[in-house]
Protein backbone atom coordinates (compact mmCIF):
# COMPACT_ATOMS: atom_id res chain seq x y z
CA UNK A 1 0.00 0.00 0.00
CA UNK A 2 1.37 3.49 -0.76
CA UNK A 3 1.70 5.69 1.41
CA UNK A 4 0.40 9.16 0.86
CA UNK A 5 2.43 12.07 0.68
CA UNK A 6 3.62 14.04 3.73
CA UNK A 7 3.88 17.21 1.32
CA UNK A 8 1.89 18.97 -1.09
CA UNK A 9 2.55 21.04 -4.62
CA UNK A 10 0.31 23.89 -4.94
CA UNK A 11 0.84 27.61 -6.50
CA UNK A 12 -0.21 30.80 -5.74
CA UNK A 13 -2.73 32.18 -8.25
CA UNK A 14 -1.19 35.94 -7.64
CA UNK A 15 2.07 35.50 -8.25
CA UNK A 16 2.72 31.99 -9.80
CA UNK A 17 5.62 30.99 -7.21
CA UNK A 18 5.58 27.06 -6.61
CA UNK A 19 6.13 25.87 -2.40
CA UNK A 20 5.48 23.12 -0.82
CA UNK A 21 3.47 22.76 1.93
CA UNK A 22 2.48 20.04 4.37
CA UNK A 23 -0.45 17.94 3.43
CA UNK A 24 -2.78 19.14 6.56
CA UNK A 25 -3.17 22.17 4.72
CA UNK A 26 -4.82 21.38 1.47
CA UNK A 27 -7.88 23.41 0.88
CA UNK A 28 -6.43 25.46 3.35
CA UNK A 29 -6.69 29.14 2.83
CA UNK A 30 -2.32 29.91 3.25
CA UNK A 31 -0.15 32.95 2.61
CA UNK A 32 2.30 32.89 -0.05
CA UNK A 33 6.03 33.27 1.03
CA UNK A 34 6.65 35.49 -1.68
CA UNK A 35 4.17 37.79 -2.49
CA UNK A 36 2.05 37.53 1.17
CA UNK A 37 -1.38 37.19 -0.95
CA UNK A 38 -3.75 34.75 1.04
CA UNK A 39 -5.33 31.73 -1.58
CA UNK A 40 -6.91 28.22 -0.45
CA UNK A 41 -3.73 25.53 -1.32
CA UNK A 42 -4.90 23.21 -3.98
CA UNK A 43 -2.86 20.70 -5.03
CA UNK A 44 -1.26 21.01 -8.33
CA UNK A 45 -1.90 16.92 -8.81
CA UNK A 46 -5.87 17.94 -8.24
CA UNK A 47 -5.95 20.88 -10.30
CA UNK A 48 -4.38 19.03 -13.51
CA UNK A 49 -6.77 16.34 -13.06
CA UNK A 50 -10.01 19.03 -12.57
CA UNK A 51 -8.44 20.06 -15.80
CA UNK A 52 -8.27 16.81 -17.76
CA UNK A 53 -12.08 16.01 -16.11
CA UNK A 54 -12.80 19.24 -17.92
CA UNK A 55 -11.11 18.39 -21.16
CA UNK A 56 -8.56 21.76 -20.55
CA UNK A 57 -5.12 21.62 -20.87
CA UNK A 58 -2.82 21.91 -17.21
CA UNK A 59 -1.85 25.13 -16.65
CA UNK A 60 2.00 24.27 -16.78
CA UNK A 61 3.92 24.71 -13.46
CA UNK A 62 7.76 26.03 -13.59
CA UNK A 63 9.88 23.27 -11.81
CA UNK A 64 11.00 25.45 -9.40
CA UNK A 65 12.55 22.81 -6.48
CA UNK A 66 14.15 21.41 -9.03
CA UNK A 67 15.99 24.56 -9.84
CA UNK A 68 16.39 25.35 -6.22
CA UNK A 69 17.89 21.99 -5.54
CA UNK A 70 20.38 22.81 -8.94
CA UNK A 71 21.18 26.18 -7.12
CA UNK A 72 22.01 24.15 -3.72
CA UNK A 73 24.21 21.96 -5.42
CA UNK A 74 26.09 24.76 -7.49
CA UNK A 75 26.93 26.58 -3.96
CA UNK A 76 27.07 23.58 -1.65
CA UNK A 77 28.75 20.74 -3.28
CA UNK A 78 28.78 18.70 -0.97
CA UNK A 79 25.09 19.15 -0.02
CA UNK A 80 23.02 15.63 -0.03
CA UNK A 81 19.20 15.96 -1.33
CA UNK A 82 18.50 12.22 -1.61
CA UNK A 83 14.90 11.34 -1.01
CA UNK A 84 15.62 9.72 2.06
CA UNK A 85 16.91 12.78 3.87
CA UNK A 86 14.05 14.79 2.24
CA UNK A 87 11.85 12.92 4.56
CA UNK A 88 13.52 14.35 7.45
CA UNK A 89 13.00 17.94 7.11
CA UNK A 90 9.26 19.86 7.25
CA UNK A 91 7.93 23.20 6.29
CA UNK A 92 6.36 24.98 9.14
CA UNK A 93 6.34 28.84 9.58
CA UNK A 94 9.32 30.88 11.22
CA UNK A 95 7.89 32.97 14.29
CA UNK A 96 11.17 34.51 15.08
CA UNK A 97 10.58 37.24 12.43
CA UNK A 98 8.08 40.09 13.66
CA UNK A 99 8.19 42.00 10.08
CA UNK A 100 7.20 38.05 8.03
CA UNK A 101 5.42 35.91 10.66
CA UNK A 102 4.12 33.66 8.04
CA UNK A 103 7.48 33.27 6.80
CA UNK A 104 8.34 29.80 6.01
CA UNK A 105 11.30 28.05 6.74
CA UNK A 106 12.99 24.16 6.64
CA UNK A 107 13.23 22.54 9.32
CA UNK A 108 15.12 19.19 10.10
CA UNK A 109 13.57 16.65 12.14
CA UNK A 110 16.09 14.09 12.06
CA UNK A 111 19.76 13.04 11.60
CA UNK A 112 21.13 16.19 11.99
CA UNK A 113 23.97 18.22 13.82
CA UNK A 114 24.02 21.37 16.05
CA UNK A 115 26.64 22.73 18.43
CA UNK A 116 26.53 23.01 22.21
CA UNK A 117 28.69 25.41 23.98
CA UNK A 118 30.17 24.27 27.94
CA UNK A 119 28.98 27.13 30.08
CA UNK A 120 32.71 26.58 32.28
CA UNK A 121 35.04 27.50 29.70
CA UNK A 122 33.34 28.23 26.60
CA UNK A 123 34.12 25.18 24.33
CA UNK A 124 32.02 24.71 21.34
CA UNK A 125 31.32 20.89 20.77
CA UNK A 126 29.34 19.79 17.44
CA UNK A 127 26.99 16.81 17.90
CA UNK A 128 23.75 15.10 16.71
CA UNK A 129 20.21 14.22 17.44
CA UNK A 130 21.13 10.63 19.02
CA UNK A 131 22.78 12.45 22.09
CA UNK A 132 19.70 14.58 22.97
CA UNK A 133 18.56 14.37 26.51
CA UNK A 134 22.19 12.09 27.16
CA UNK A 135 25.65 13.87 28.77
CA UNK A 136 28.77 14.25 27.11
CA UNK A 137 32.02 15.72 28.86
CA UNK A 138 33.87 18.95 27.85
CA UNK A 139 37.06 17.78 26.70
CA UNK A 140 39.11 21.15 28.24
CA UNK A 141 37.11 21.29 31.81
CA UNK A 142 35.46 17.90 32.05
CA UNK A 143 32.52 19.27 32.91
CA UNK A 144 29.04 17.69 31.93
CA UNK A 145 27.20 19.44 29.52
CA UNK A 146 23.35 17.89 28.94
CA UNK A 147 22.29 18.05 25.17
CA UNK A 148 19.05 19.40 24.79
CA UNK A 149 17.01 20.12 21.63
CA UNK A 150 18.10 23.07 19.47
CA UNK A 151 16.09 25.89 18.09
CA UNK A 152 15.57 24.62 14.04
CA UNK A 153 17.53 27.32 13.26
CA UNK A 154 20.42 25.95 14.82
CA UNK A 155 20.13 22.66 12.71
CA UNK A 156 22.70 21.53 10.01
CA UNK A 157 22.40 18.47 7.83
CA UNK A 158 25.91 16.16 8.36
CA UNK A 159 28.73 16.83 6.28
CA UNK A 160 29.17 12.95 5.24
CA UNK A 161 33.22 11.97 4.88
CA UNK A 162 34.39 10.67 0.81
CA UNK A 163 33.83 7.68 -0.04
CA UNK A 164 37.52 7.02 -0.20
CA UNK A 165 38.82 8.43 2.99
CA UNK A 166 40.89 6.15 4.68
CA UNK A 167 39.74 4.34 8.06
CA UNK A 168 43.41 3.00 9.27
CA UNK A 169 44.77 6.06 9.66
CA UNK A 170 46.53 5.91 13.19
CA UNK A 171 45.76 9.09 14.17
CA UNK A 172 42.23 9.97 12.58
CA UNK A 173 43.79 11.68 9.86
CA UNK A 174 41.95 12.13 6.27
CA UNK A 175 44.29 12.37 3.48
CA UNK A 176 44.17 15.89 1.68
CA UNK A 177 41.92 15.70 -1.49
CA UNK A 178 41.89 18.07 -4.41
CA UNK A 179 38.40 20.11 -4.17
CA UNK A 180 39.10 21.81 -7.55
CA UNK A 181 36.56 20.14 -9.56
CA UNK A 182 33.43 19.97 -7.25
CA UNK A 183 34.06 23.44 -6.69
CA UNK A 184 31.28 25.86 -8.77
CA UNK A 185 32.30 27.61 -11.74
CA UNK A 186 33.25 30.60 -10.33
CA UNK A 187 35.94 29.25 -7.61
CA UNK A 188 38.08 27.97 -10.37
CA UNK A 189 37.45 31.60 -12.02
CA UNK A 190 39.01 33.05 -9.25
CA UNK A 191 41.76 31.14 -8.33
CA UNK A 192 42.54 30.87 -12.80
CA UNK A 193 42.46 35.07 -11.84
CA UNK A 194 44.49 35.13 -8.55
CA UNK A 195 47.33 32.71 -10.15
CA UNK A 196 47.74 35.16 -13.12
CA UNK A 197 47.75 38.58 -10.57
CA UNK A 198 50.16 36.41 -8.52
CA UNK A 199 52.62 35.26 -11.81
CA UNK A 200 52.37 39.22 -12.88
CA UNK A 201 53.81 40.76 -9.79
CA UNK A 202 56.35 38.27 -9.68
CA UNK A 203 57.76 39.12 -13.54
CA UNK A 204 57.23 43.07 -12.54
CA UNK A 205 59.24 42.63 -8.94
CA UNK A 206 62.97 42.84 -9.01
CA UNK A 207 64.40 39.86 -7.40
CA UNK A 208 67.45 40.32 -5.16
CA UNK A 209 70.12 38.19 -4.06
CA UNK A 210 69.13 36.84 0.00
CA UNK A 211 71.49 37.93 2.19
CA UNK A 212 72.49 35.57 4.97
CA UNK A 213 70.96 36.93 8.11
CA UNK A 214 72.63 36.77 11.58
CA UNK A 215 71.66 34.91 14.29
CA UNK A 216 68.84 37.58 16.38
CA UNK A 217 70.04 37.88 19.88
CA UNK A 218 67.88 37.11 22.67
CA UNK A 219 65.71 39.62 24.19
CA UNK A 220 68.23 39.71 27.75
CA UNK A 221 71.15 40.19 25.22
CA UNK A 222 69.64 42.98 23.55
CA UNK A 223 68.90 44.66 26.51
CA UNK A 224 72.10 44.04 28.29
CA UNK A 225 73.69 45.69 25.01
CA UNK A 226 71.14 48.60 25.10
CA UNK A 227 71.90 49.28 28.66
CA UNK A 228 75.75 49.17 28.17
CA UNK A 229 75.29 51.51 25.19
CA UNK A 230 73.35 53.93 27.22
CA UNK A 231 75.73 54.00 30.70
CA UNK A 232 78.10 54.59 27.48
CA UNK A 233 76.51 57.75 26.02
CA UNK A 234 75.18 59.07 29.18
CA UNK A 235 77.54 58.48 31.62
CA UNK A 236 80.37 61.31 31.31
CA UNK A 237 84.10 60.39 32.49
CA UNK A 238 84.56 60.26 36.46
CA UNK A 239 86.43 63.83 36.95
CA UNK A 240 90.01 63.46 37.87
CA UNK A 241 89.47 65.88 41.52
CA UNK A 242 85.56 64.05 41.96
CA UNK A 243 85.37 65.72 45.27
CA UNK A 244 86.27 69.40 44.47
CA UNK A 245 85.38 69.44 40.33
CA UNK A 246 82.00 70.63 40.29
CA UNK A 247 80.46 69.49 43.53
CA UNK A 248 78.26 72.18 44.15
CA UNK A 249 77.57 72.76 40.59
CA UNK A 250 74.11 71.51 40.86
CA UNK A 251 72.91 74.30 43.37
CA UNK A 252 72.92 76.42 40.71
CA UNK A 253 69.98 74.42 38.74
CA UNK A 254 67.03 76.90 39.09
CA UNK A 255 64.88 73.80 39.67
CA UNK A 256 67.07 72.53 42.56
CA UNK A 257 67.14 75.78 44.07
CA UNK A 258 62.82 76.01 44.12
CA UNK A 259 62.81 72.16 46.04
CA UNK A 260 65.53 73.39 48.38
CA UNK A 261 63.81 76.58 49.62
CA UNK A 262 60.26 75.03 49.60
CA UNK A 263 61.96 71.66 51.99
CA UNK A 264 63.64 74.60 54.16
CA UNK A 265 60.00 76.12 54.45
CA UNK A 266 58.74 73.13 55.50
CA UNK A 267 61.00 72.01 57.46
CA UNK A 268 60.53 75.60 59.47
CA UNK A 269 56.90 74.94 59.95
CA UNK A 270 57.45 71.58 61.27
CA UNK A 271 60.20 72.89 63.68
CA UNK A 272 57.87 75.31 64.70
CA UNK A 273 55.09 73.13 65.12
CA UNK A 274 57.33 70.83 67.33
CA UNK A 275 58.19 73.91 69.64
CA UNK A 276 54.87 74.73 70.19
CA UNK A 277 53.49 71.59 71.32
CA UNK A 278 56.31 71.46 73.80
CA UNK A 279 55.90 74.83 75.23
CA UNK A 280 52.14 74.44 75.41
CA UNK A 281 52.43 71.41 76.91
CA UNK A 282 54.96 72.78 80.13
CA UNK A 283 51.38 75.11 81.02
CA UNK A 284 48.34 73.80 82.97
CA UNK A 285 45.69 75.85 81.39
CA UNK A 286 43.48 74.09 79.37
CA UNK A 287 44.02 76.40 76.36
CA UNK A 288 47.51 76.14 76.31
CA UNK A 289 46.90 71.92 76.57
CA UNK A 290 44.44 72.63 73.80
CA UNK A 291 47.04 74.29 71.33
CA UNK A 292 49.36 71.39 72.57
CA UNK A 293 47.24 68.68 71.38
CA UNK A 294 46.51 70.75 67.65
CA UNK A 295 50.32 71.42 67.27
CA UNK A 296 51.28 67.80 67.96
CA UNK A 297 48.90 66.80 65.43
CA UNK A 298 50.25 69.29 62.81
CA UNK A 299 53.68 68.58 63.54
CA UNK A 300 52.63 64.50 62.99
CA UNK A 301 51.35 64.53 60.12
CA UNK A 302 53.32 66.98 58.29
CA UNK A 303 56.40 65.17 59.40
CA UNK A 304 55.53 62.16 58.06
CA UNK A 305 55.09 63.71 54.72
CA UNK A 306 58.06 66.17 55.23
CA UNK A 307 60.71 63.26 55.69
CA UNK A 308 59.49 60.87 53.35
CA UNK A 309 59.78 63.65 50.59
CA UNK A 310 63.01 64.59 51.73
CA UNK A 311 64.50 61.03 51.98
CA UNK A 312 63.39 60.50 48.59
CA UNK A 313 64.65 63.73 47.35
CA UNK A 314 68.34 62.95 48.78
CA UNK A 315 68.16 59.73 47.50
CA UNK A 316 67.45 61.25 44.00
CA UNK A 317 70.52 63.34 44.61
CA UNK A 318 72.71 60.73 45.41
CA UNK A 319 71.34 58.90 42.12
CA UNK A 320 72.16 60.94 39.84
CA UNK A 321 75.45 62.52 40.85
CA UNK A 322 76.19 58.82 41.05
CA UNK A 323 75.52 58.61 37.08
CA UNK A 324 77.62 61.38 36.69
CA UNK A 325 74.75 63.95 36.22
CA UNK A 326 75.26 67.92 37.24
CA UNK A 327 71.57 68.95 36.94
CA UNK A 328 69.40 66.63 39.65
CA UNK A 329 66.43 65.26 37.76
CA UNK A 330 65.10 62.07 39.83
CA UNK A 331 62.69 64.19 42.27
CA UNK A 332 59.59 62.67 43.82
CA UNK A 333 56.49 63.29 42.14
CA UNK A 334 52.79 63.57 43.53
CA UNK A 335 52.61 59.86 44.01
CA UNK A 336 52.92 59.41 47.82
CA UNK A 337 52.80 55.67 47.60
CA UNK A 338 56.11 55.89 45.94
CA UNK A 339 57.94 57.81 48.41
CA UNK A 340 57.45 55.03 51.28
CA UNK A 341 59.58 52.65 49.13
CA UNK A 342 62.71 54.52 48.18
CA UNK A 343 62.20 56.21 51.78
CA UNK A 344 62.73 52.95 53.35
CA UNK A 345 66.31 52.89 52.17
CA UNK A 346 67.51 56.09 54.23
CA UNK A 347 65.33 54.94 56.87
CA UNK A 348 66.55 51.26 57.01
CA UNK A 349 70.21 52.54 56.72
CA UNK A 350 69.84 55.15 59.77
CA UNK A 351 68.62 52.73 61.87
CA UNK A 352 71.41 50.13 61.09
CA UNK A 353 73.69 53.04 62.08
CA UNK A 354 72.41 54.37 64.92
CA UNK A 355 70.94 51.31 66.41
CA UNK A 356 74.46 49.81 67.71
CA UNK A 357 75.01 53.13 70.02
CA UNK A 358 71.52 53.58 71.63
CA UNK A 359 71.80 49.73 72.84
CA UNK A 360 75.10 50.45 74.19
CA UNK A 361 73.48 53.46 75.66
CA UNK A 362 70.48 51.62 77.11
CA UNK A 363 72.61 48.93 78.89
CA UNK A 364 75.07 51.55 80.39
CA UNK A 365 72.47 52.81 81.75
CA UNK A 366 71.05 49.72 83.57
CA UNK A 367 74.34 48.96 84.59
CA UNK A 368 74.21 52.00 86.61
CA UNK A 369 75.94 55.09 84.95
CA UNK A 370 75.98 58.43 85.35
CA UNK A 371 73.79 60.24 82.93
CA UNK A 372 76.80 61.95 81.14
CA UNK A 373 77.87 58.38 80.45
CA UNK A 374 74.49 57.68 78.94
CA UNK A 375 74.48 61.11 76.91
CA UNK A 376 78.43 60.46 75.77
CA UNK A 377 77.63 56.74 74.68
CA UNK A 378 74.13 58.09 72.51
CA UNK A 379 75.30 60.82 70.81
CA UNK A 380 78.94 60.37 70.54
CA UNK A 381 78.18 56.54 69.04
CA UNK A 382 75.49 58.06 67.62
CA UNK A 383 77.72 60.36 65.77
CA UNK A 384 80.11 58.01 65.06
CA UNK A 385 77.75 55.59 63.16
CA UNK A 386 76.23 58.05 60.79
CA UNK A 387 79.73 59.50 59.82
CA UNK A 388 81.58 55.78 59.46
CA UNK A 389 78.34 53.31 58.71
CA UNK A 390 75.70 55.11 57.38
CA UNK A 391 77.19 55.53 54.27
CA UNK A 392 78.43 52.26 53.82
CA UNK A 393 75.18 50.86 54.66
CA UNK A 394 73.25 52.91 52.52
CA UNK A 395 75.21 52.87 49.19
CA UNK A 396 75.46 48.47 49.60
CA UNK A 397 71.45 48.70 49.85
CA UNK A 398 71.21 50.54 46.84
CA UNK A 399 73.60 48.22 44.58
CA UNK A 400 71.65 45.25 46.00
CA UNK A 401 68.60 46.91 45.27
CA UNK A 402 66.68 45.74 48.92
CA UNK A 403 66.39 47.60 51.97
CA UNK A 404 66.98 44.98 54.05
CA UNK A 405 70.81 43.83 52.50
CA UNK A 406 73.21 46.08 54.37
CA UNK A 407 75.99 44.69 52.93
CA UNK A 408 77.43 43.94 49.36
CA UNK A 409 80.38 42.38 48.14
CA UNK A 410 81.20 45.32 45.47
CA UNK A 411 81.08 47.73 48.22
CA UNK A 412 83.24 45.76 50.38
CA UNK A 413 86.02 45.67 47.45
CA UNK A 414 85.82 49.02 47.35
CA UNK A 415 87.14 49.55 50.36
CA UNK A 416 90.44 48.08 48.97
CA UNK A 417 90.22 49.55 45.65
CA UNK A 418 88.97 53.59 46.31
CA UNK A 419 90.15 52.87 49.76
CA UNK A 420 91.46 56.89 49.18
CA UNK A 421 88.06 58.18 48.16
CA UNK A 422 86.17 56.69 50.97
CA UNK A 423 88.97 58.34 52.92
CA UNK A 424 88.54 61.89 51.37
CA UNK A 425 84.44 61.19 51.83
CA UNK A 426 85.20 60.76 55.43
CA UNK A 427 86.71 64.10 56.37
CA UNK A 428 84.84 65.80 54.08
CA UNK A 429 81.29 64.23 55.51
CA UNK A 430 82.39 65.03 58.99
CA UNK A 431 82.61 68.81 58.07
CA UNK A 432 79.44 68.48 56.60
CA UNK A 433 77.77 66.52 59.64
CA UNK A 434 79.42 69.09 62.20
CA UNK A 435 78.09 72.18 60.73
CA UNK A 436 74.79 70.69 60.80
CA UNK A 437 74.82 69.55 64.61
CA UNK A 438 76.20 73.23 65.11
CA UNK A 439 72.96 74.63 62.95
CA UNK A 440 70.80 72.42 65.00
CA UNK A 441 72.39 73.52 68.73
CA UNK A 442 71.72 77.28 67.39
CA UNK A 443 67.93 76.63 66.32
CA UNK A 444 68.07 75.16 70.13
CA UNK A 445 69.47 78.14 71.68
CA UNK A 446 67.45 80.62 69.91
CA UNK A 447 64.10 79.38 69.12
CA UNK A 448 62.25 82.87 69.51
CA UNK A 449 64.01 84.03 66.08
CA UNK A 450 61.99 83.22 63.58
CA UNK A 451 63.99 84.33 60.62
CA UNK A 452 67.09 83.17 61.88
CA UNK A 453 64.93 79.58 62.29
CA UNK A 454 64.02 79.81 58.50
CA UNK A 455 67.52 80.48 57.77
CA UNK A 456 68.78 77.80 59.70
CA UNK A 457 66.42 75.28 58.46
CA UNK A 458 67.04 75.73 54.90
CA UNK A 459 71.15 75.89 55.48
CA UNK A 460 70.15 72.48 57.30
CA UNK A 461 68.50 71.62 53.82
CA UNK A 462 71.27 72.52 51.98
CA UNK A 463 73.78 70.69 53.85
CA UNK A 464 72.05 67.38 53.51
CA UNK A 465 71.70 67.79 49.67
CA UNK A 466 75.67 68.22 49.97
CA UNK A 467 76.57 65.28 51.53
CA UNK A 468 73.99 63.34 49.31
CA UNK A 469 76.14 64.65 46.80
CA UNK A 470 79.49 64.13 48.21
CA UNK A 471 78.17 60.34 48.76
CA UNK A 472 76.58 59.96 44.92
CA UNK A 473 80.49 61.11 44.02
CA UNK A 474 82.02 58.28 46.24
CA UNK A 475 79.66 55.98 44.70
CA UNK A 476 80.67 56.94 41.25
CA UNK A 477 84.55 56.30 42.23
CA UNK A 478 83.97 53.15 43.53
CA UNK A 479 81.64 51.70 40.55
CA UNK A 480 84.76 53.15 38.97
CA UNK A 481 87.43 51.06 40.82
CA UNK A 482 85.23 47.97 40.93
CA UNK A 483 84.52 47.90 36.83
CA UNK A 484 88.23 48.53 36.00
CA UNK A 485 89.23 45.46 38.42
CA UNK A 486 86.89 43.45 36.48
CA UNK A 487 87.82 44.37 33.17
CA UNK A 488 91.53 43.40 33.99
CA UNK A 489 90.75 40.49 35.87
CA UNK A 490 89.04 39.45 32.53
CA UNK A 491 91.78 40.39 30.08
CA UNK A 492 94.04 38.29 32.63
CA UNK A 493 91.92 34.91 32.14
CA UNK A 494 91.32 35.38 28.45
CA UNK A 495 95.08 35.70 28.32
CA UNK A 496 95.56 32.89 30.47
CA UNK A 497 93.17 30.91 28.14
CA UNK A 498 95.31 31.72 24.82
CA UNK A 499 98.60 30.73 26.61
CA UNK A 500 97.04 27.20 28.17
Amino acid sequence: MNRPPQTIQVVCPQCRAAMSVPAASADATITCSDCLEDFVATPVAKRNHAADASGKPAAVTPDTDNDNEALQRLLNPGLDTSPTERDTIRIEDDLSSDVYPVKKQRVIERDYEFSVVCVICGTRLDVNDSLIGKKIKCPDCHNAIEVRTPPPERRRLPVHAAPDAPDDDDFGLAAVTDTTLSTSPYHSIANDLLAQAESEVALEAPTAPRQKRAPVPDSMQRAEASQDEADERERPKLPTAPFRTGVLKFLIDPQTIARLIVLGLVMFVELGAIQMAIVSGENDNPQSQFFSIIARIIALTLGIAFTTNLAVSLIGILQDTANGMDVIESWPDVNFVDWIGEAFYLFSGLFIAVFPACATAKVVSLLGAPDSLFWLVGFGGSFVGILLLFPFVLVSMLEAASPIVPVSQPIIRSLRLARGSWLVFTLLSSVVVGAGLGLVALRVLRPEHSVMNFVVALLLIVLFAIYFRLLGRLTWCCDEAVSAEDIRLEEALEASEKRD
